[in-house]
């Protein structure tokens, strides 16, 4: 008889983790690797160790299960440059291959972002850059740089049709100090998340005039489950922050801004319409939309809602005579893995950052596919030098194996039951909690985490105890 399934969110946190094809008997050897690689990299074990393999398996007796354990671990005094090598998924990017100085790279951006307007794609990411050749060995003019921008499709209706109160215009918004919840989820989350900040600005007598949001790409290393965003109502008062609430102080910054109202499914034409006057006036857009909502869709229907959207913006010497080697083009990037380092602070560091990336990769005796690229996860100009955050990396060839990795995990909801008996049963569990999870409308976020209370067995026939657990989400 099986134990009771429970649901409960977990925060896994950071793991150290390994992926390797071997027999369940191999796995103790592995674990002992992963403990000594721990202690050399200043990390400290922070919990139980937890191993997955495909669902596709028939038994436990193969020499060729591809299985990945992990151990929850805590930073000490860890290097800020150390590498971790991360999955990227399948994604469709605009790419196009720059000739000439880097100084122009932005003059690219923009054209790649007005390429993607016309083309009904809507940027995800900020810029990829990927260096074809080396700025040490080749003139300025004949360097070479593909640009990729991440994108997804989406089908706006008639722009010049969307209703907008004001013209879009340039004002400066003051300093301010915002209470803003950062969440990562999926999109109906957003409402209880909006919900949660109105009862907090309640509890402190604060009036709520409108509620900010705001859309994010994914941090690096975290598993793709849904999206990035945060919501926020200015303050004026010292309020102190708790678990959830972050008090943040917003520096005074431009913004091109208009209030278009009407439902919120007609958004992204707002976007692109500020982005095409942007580009017309020769202006950068430097940060994702801001919507403010300035009326709730349970006081009014929805074509009466009113929507500012804001996008912070700077001037910019813009050429729009950059030439390309060959045509921007859409294209699939196929799922891969890559090794980088992130870093917050000033280009100046890049060159360091670099050689550090390749001696690592030496040293591991890493195989990689491509040329190194410089990503940012936000906007070179929108920030201080200090604040800036950029990663670079190198791609990796996809059959990397037996390297080991810190993750980042989330926090997310998960089905757990117990498995007492003989580890070749498992299966009989795995089965009942995928069963369990389709019955009552779960949908499956990752593949399952075995969690052993004692020791790894050597047989996979030896009685164990195990929480088996499958991280979900409710339809």
């Amino acid at each position: 008889m099986k134990n009771e399934v429970i649901i409960e969110d977990v925060n896994i946190g950071s793991v150290a983790n390994v992926k390797h094809k071997c027999s369940f008997k191999e796995l103790n050897s592995i674990y002992e690797r992963l403990e000594n690689w721990i202690q050399k990299n200043n990390l400290k074990s922070g919990g139980t160790y937890h191993f997955r393999f495909d669902s596709q398996y028939k038994d436990l007796s193969s020499n060729n299960i591809l299985f990945e354990l992990a151990i929850p671990v805590k930073k000490l005094n860890q290097d800020e440059n150390s590498v971790k090598i991360v999955q990227i998924p399948d994604q469709e990017v605009i790419s196009g291959v720059y000739k000439g100085p880097y100084i122009n790279l932005p003059s690219v951006y923009a054209i790649l972002e007005d390429y993607a307007g016309k083309n009904n794609l809507a940027p995800m990411e900020y810029a990829k850059e990927i260096y074809l050749n080396d700025p040490l060995k080749v003139k300025p003019n004949d360097l070479l740089t593909e640009v990729q921008l991440t994108v997804f499709d989406f089908q706006p209706e008639n722009i010049h049709h969307v209703p907008l109160v004001s013209k879009i215009e340039r004002k400066t918004i003051k300093k301010q100090k915002m209470a803003t919840i950062y969440h990562h989820g999926f999109l109906e989350d957003v409402y209880k998340v909006r919900l949660d900040l109105i009862k907090w600005a309640e509890k402190h007598d604060i009036k709520v005039e409108g509620l900010y949001f705001q859309q994010y790409p994914e941090p690096i290393g975290t598993p793709h489950r849904g999206m990035v965003f945060k919501i926020s109502i200015p303050v004026y008062d010292d309020l102190k922050e708790d678990d959830e609430i972050k008090i943040v102080e917003i520096p005074e910054h431009d913004v091109l801004s208009t209030i278009y109202k009407g439902p919120y499914i007609s958004l992204p034409n707002v976007h692109r319409m500020i982005v095409d006057y942007a580009f017309e006036n020769d202006l950068e857009l430097i940060d994702f939309p801001e919507e403010i909502y300035l009326n709730s869709i349970f006081d009014v229907s929805c074509d009466e809602l009113l929507t500012e959207v804001r996008m912070a913006t700077i001037d910019i010497d813009l050429d729009k005579n950059v030439k390309f080697e060959g045509e921007v083009e859409k294209k699939t990037v196929k799922r891969h893995e890559v090794a980088s380092i992130r870093q917050v602070g000033s280009f100046e560091k890049i060159s360091q950052i670099k050689e550090d990336l390749f001696k690592w990769v030496e040293k591991n005796n890493i195989k990689t596919t491509g040329p190194h690229f410089l990503k940012f996860h936000n906007h070179p100009s929108s920030l201080s030098p200090e604040n800036i955050s950029f990663e670079i990396g190198v791609p990796l060839d996809s059959t990397v194996e037996g390297v080991i990795k810190v993750i980042d995990y989330t926090r997310h909801k998960i089905l757990t039951t117990n498995h007492n008996g003989p580890i070749s049963t498992i299966k009989d569990t795995h089965d009942f909690i995928k069963n369990y999870s389709n019955e009552n409308e779960f949908t499956h976020l990752d593949l399952i985490i075995n969690t052993f209370v004692d020791k790894i067995p050597e047989n996979h026939e030896d009685e164990v105890s195990i929480t088996v657990g499958l991280p979900v989400k409710k339809i």
